[in-house]
């Protein structure tokens, strides 16, 4: 039996109860991939933890989920600073927020955001997310290399 690959996701979002809610469905998931989570609760949090981890301290993500609305750096901040830099830029970013408004939309993916998608509000849906996630980007696309 072939060994599992571990996936190693940074999710962003501020939100006790949805914080809760996607790790509990990744934790559950069945698929064919191991998802290592770190998760931070605002945007300045992430853009210590990516920029400490590219200087070599450690692993970069190798996908993000990013909530929109954070304290401190919203998430169009943090994704236009990871996107200007070199190494980070080749992250994949899943804009993940409530906001349905056409104008979040845009201006994610103007700041180069590889999806947006609409928080779901059962688990059910949820795990459908994390299924098309990891059938398309674990499966499918190729990703470049991350340090390690």
């Amino acid at each position: 039996m072939a060994a599992t690959r571990t996936i190693r996701l940074l999710v962003v979002e501020d939100s006790p109860s949805y914080r809760y809610f996607i790790e509990t469905a990744f934790q559950g998931h069945s698929g064919e991939f191991q998802w290592e989570l770190t998760v931070v609760t605002d945007g300045q949090m992430a853009l210590d933890y990516l920029f400490a981890e590219e200087k070599g301290r450690g692993p970069l993500p190798e996908i993000m989920l990013l909530d929109w609305n954070l304290p401190k750096v919203n998430g169009s901040e943090v994704l236009r600073r990871m996107k200007e830099h070199a190494k980070l830029r080749r992250i994949p970013v899943i804009v993940f927020s409530s906001s349905e408004a056409e104008r979040d939309i845009h201006e994610a993916y103007d700041n180069h955001a590889n999806g947006y998608i609409t928080k779901p509000d059962s688990s059910k849906v949820m795990e459908t997310i994390i299924e098309a996630i990891e059938r398309f980007w674990i499966a499918i696309a190729q990703l470049p290399k991350v340090a390690r």
